[in-house]
């Protein structure tokens, strides 16, 4: 599995493409975060690549997808579950002849109120650095490792969230989201027996 995993690292992860803003301004069915726990316990550095500590790693990913799912305003709780199992935070290079990328790999889990898991399969993912970041010289020389790893933590929780839009039926469906809720009916002006 760690061989497999600093063979992935070593290989390009598909670009993260933000939401249209519509989806974006959307529910995620009758989602509310309640608990956010990110597990990071001796990930595998990539070959090349800058070093970051297991405080800065939790940090970054609990930061940006706290930051991501907190905005969900429905009203039964669900859990994210995430353990970052590897990176490669890409240093500065020769350019042209080498240009290293950054990724970040993790496993996530989604889990009910009460705790039971909902998907059958672990999702392991792969993120990259932006598609818009200069392939010739590579984001190690114009971007610092802090900020290369809170790119790849923002682009982790756009997939993460990608990921729950697809299985939204968890989270009751479209149909349960705030906006889609049906507005109980007014009250009437004159309830019976009144004046």
């Amino acid at each position: 599995m760690r061989r497999l995993l600093v063979l992935t690292l070593m290989g390009l992860a598909a670009c993260t493409a933000p939401f249209d803003p519509e989806i974006e301004r959307s529910g995620l069915g009758d989602f509310t975060l309640q608990h956010l726990v990110v597990i990071v316990d001796a990930p595998i550095k990539g070959p090349v690549s800058r070093s970051a500590t297991d405080a800065q790693l939790k940090a970054a990913v609990t930061d940006a997808v706290g930051t991501r799912f907190r905005r969900f305003a429905g009203d039964t709780p669900y859990s994210i579950g995430i353990k970052v199992q590897g990176y490669v935070l890409a240093p500065r290079a020769v350019p042209v002849l080498f240009a290293p990328r950054s990724h970040l790999f993790l496993s996530v889990n989604a889990y009910d109120g009460d705790q039971q898991r909902l998907n059958a399969d672990t999702l392991n993912i792969t993120v990259n650095e932006r598609a818009g970041g200069d392939t010739v010289v590579g984001s190690g020389y114009y971007q610092t490792a802090e900020e290369q790893l809170a790119e790849l933590a923002a682009n982790a929780a756009i997939e993460i969230e990608r990921w729950l839009r697809e299985n939204e039926d968890w989270f009751g469906g479209a149909e349960a989201r705030p906006e889609n809720r049906q507005a109980p009916a007014d009250a009437p002006e004159n309830p019976p027996g009144g004046a």
